[in-house]
């Protein structure tokens, strides 16, 4: 048999060991900055989670804020129409009442002139003019008879546009009234 150097077989196992240790090193190394790459980006990943988790946190505090805001804006808006109709309900029942006391006023008066004034008393119509506004004209104004023959006639009314425009409204009132008042105090 062949002599083989003791030294030989150490040597080449040494060599195959350094071989082995040196393509076991660059895998690892490999495997080595890959690991690291990977936890890098799982760390960018947590900070991420972490970003997403306060803002998540921080909508929901903002939706519980503005949830709250609704109520209670729809509570202020409830009692709002709860006291705008109360309001009304009231205002209709004092002009009820205060139609009530007005119609009890009118004929106190209308029962008062018939008692103390029987003859010759102007009666309140329902047309009657209101001072200080221009109501509409009848035609024939200059031949109108005066006295109790116009109680029962039908006047022929004037369209307002027809009118005289240039008389103020409580002047023409008077040309038109059947009452002829002396504007002059007496003295």
């Amino acid at each position: 048999m062949n002599a083989v150097d003791p030294y030989l077989i150490p040597a080449a196992a040494a060599l195959v060991a350094l071989l082995v240790g040196f393509i076991i090193g660059r895998v690892s190394r490999r495997h080595r900055q890959r690991i690291e790459e990977l936890e890098v980006r799982v760390a960018e990943r947590e900070g991420q989670i972490l970003q997403l988790e306060s803002a998540r946190t921080e909508l929901r505090t903002r939706v519980a804020g503005a949830e709250q805001a609704r109520d209670q804006a729809v509570e202020e808006l409830s009692s709002y129409q709860t006291e705008v109709v109360s309001h009304f309900n009231q205002t209709s029942e004092l002009l009820r009442e205060m139609t009530l006391q007005y119609r009890t006023i009118y004929q106190h008066l209308a029962q008062g002139a018939e008692a103390l004034c029987p003859e010759g008393a102007l009666r309140i119509e329902d047309n009657a003019p209101i001072d200080g506004l221009p109501t509409p004209r009848i035609a024939g104004d200059d031949e109108r008879p005066e006295g109790p023959e116009l109680a029962g006639a039908e006047p022929e009314l004037i369209p307002l546009e027809e009118q005289d425009d240039d008389l103020e409204p409580l002047e023409l009132a008077r040309r038109e009234s059947p009452v002829q008042v002396d504007p002059r105090p007496e003295a």
